[in-house]
């Protein structure tokens, strides 16, 4: 009787908390599973239905620009450098999707032209590319999304190293737009090869024919390389004075949204890039359902197990060298975990791994002026925009802030970036790992200038270990000051 009067004490307390992180991860396994048995492979009926809504969003995203415009004036400017292999591999990929009722993601890397500035975020073109395909997959059973990651002022560097935290390991497309701020081949080498080497294996796509890409020639197939560009399609509407571009301006409605400069584009604009985009990736969605349509007509579907449908990330010791030689090791040829200032990003952020114990002690978290602020808030608050550039801002008034970097490799680096007055660290300032200090045993990675940063990354492997890793930093001279915005490792 006591031993049952126990085990019933022990059942009743066991209910009573709360489950353990095991255990919950379990109960989300379990089910993940059982979706996933419930599942059911798309029938021809819902092809039928697929079919239906492919043609009738095509027809209805034509009208926006008048009657008797023809869906292959609005092909132009989609191209994959190796068109034969390289579309092919997003067919497939799109295809998995159907079958298996997966999810398809397309993240948009840009500066603030694609983060939507002077309009509302809602009116951004990788917003009106979600939105006008949401119908489509949603019929086809897929978790489609496309996340718009730009930011104001920025090049692709150094949040390109940082594309799992930045941009979500669940990424099939990364798509590179940073048309007005990011012209050299290093960086464009630099961020076809982070993409590839992200964990679900996806393609680029750029928005603009940059000369650089035709050299880049492991990318072309192997990373469905490809360019969707919107402009000769849309100057042909404009010369023609199609009601869906004519008299453009910010903002559909009325809005008071800051970024109303001439360099950025109208809402019209918005939306024909938006449209744009998404009839390129309808296309090819609609050539995978017609290649599932065929296998399901043969009676050939593979099953949800089935090899055909296995992701799996690319081998990085089989990835080519880079070709420019400006594009070196550690950065160009190795994948990073970090922890970052700037938004938006659906990693960590920078003030996590701060040692509890002390804290920020001193430091601040703030943007580059009180200005950007100023705007910052505004266009957050009024015009629903995501991007922020603040930094994590010490000086001699400040004391020392560490940080636990956790899960270093065996054989791996700590890295930072951030805007420094002086890359000459020993001279007014203390940085160590692990205690050690490594002021004078820095790697320079690459520089990134615009109007809107000015920032550097630097790497160590002095003193670091496998495993849970500190690194800390004090400003020692009273003149100079440290933004840090990024922390990196492998």
């Amino acid at each position: 009787a006591k031993v049952g009067h126990a085990s019933r004490s022990s059942r009743r307390a066991a209910s009573s908390r709360a489950p353990s992180r095991s255990e919950t991860m379990l109960r989300l396994a379990a089910l993940a599973l059982a979706v996933a048995r419930t599942y059911c492979a798309p029938d021809a009926a819902k092809v039928a239905e697929v079919e239906t809504e492919i043609a009738a969003t095509r027809s209805k995203l034509l009208a926006i620009y008048g009657e008797g415009v023809e869906a292959a004036l609005l092909r132009q400017g989609v191209e994959f450098l190796d068109d034969e292999h390289g579309r092919g591999k997003v067919v497939e990929r799109l295809l998995r999707a159907f079958a298996l009722g997966d999810s398809f993601v397309i993240a948009v890397g840009g500066m603030s032209d694609v983060a939507g500035h002077g309009n509302l975020f809602e009116e951004s073109y990788p917003n009106v590319c979600n939105d006008v395909l949401r119908d489509v997959f949603r019929t086809a059973g897929i978790n489609f999304h496309v996340r718009n990651m730009a930011m104001g002022g920025v090049p692709s560097f150094p949040n390109s190293v940082c594309m799992e935290d930045n941009f979500g390991r669940d990424a099939d497309v990364v798509v590179w737009d940073f048309r007005m701020v990011e012209r050299d081949e290093i960086k464009g080498e630099l961020y076809v090869r982070q993409a590839l080497m992200q964990p679900r294996a996806p393609f680029v796509c750029f928005k603009r024919h940059n000369p650089y890409l035709k050299k880049f020639h492991y990318a072309h197939a192997e990373g469905a390389l490809h360019v969707i560009d919107e402009m000769k399609a849309y100057n042909q509407l404009n010369k023609a004075k199609s009601p869906g571009v004519a008299n453009d301006k910010f903002c559909e409605g009325a809005c008071e949204c800051p970024g109303q400069v001439r360099w950025h584009a109208g809402w019209k604009m918005q939306r024909f890039r938006g449209v744009h985009m998404a009839l390129a990736y309808l296309d090819l969605f609609e050539a995978a359902v017609d290649h599932y349509k065929q296998l399901l007509s043969a009676g050939s579907v593979p099953a949800s197990d089935h090899a055909r449908w296995a992701l799996q990330p690319r081998d990085r010791e089989a990835l080519h060298a880079p070709l420019v030689k400006e594009c070196k090791d550690p950065f160009c040829s190795a994948t990073f975990n970090c922890a970052m200032t700037w938004q938006p990003k659906v990693g960590r952020s920078l003030v996590d791994l701060v040692d509890p114990q002390l804290g920020l002690n001193g430091w601040k978290m703030q943007h580059p002026s009180p200005r950007v602020a100023d705007i910052t808030n505004q266009g957050q608050t009024k015009c629903h925009y995501k991007d922020e550039k603040r930094s994590l801002v010490g000086n001699a008034k400040s004391h020392w802030v560490f940080f636990n970097v956790p899960n270093v490799q065996d054989g791996g680096l700590i890295g930072f970036c951030g805007d420094f007055q002086s890359q000459k660290f020993d001279e007014y300032a203390l940085i160590v790992v692990n205690q050690e200090e490594v002021m004078d045993k820095l790697t320079i990675w690459l520089e990134s200038k615009t109007l809107g940063i000015a920032s550097a990354c630097f790497s160590t492997t002095h003193n670091v270990v496998e495993g849970d890793n500190v690194i800390g930093f004090r400003v020692t001279s009273g003149d100079l000051q440290i933004s840090l915005t990024h922390l990196i490792w492998n």
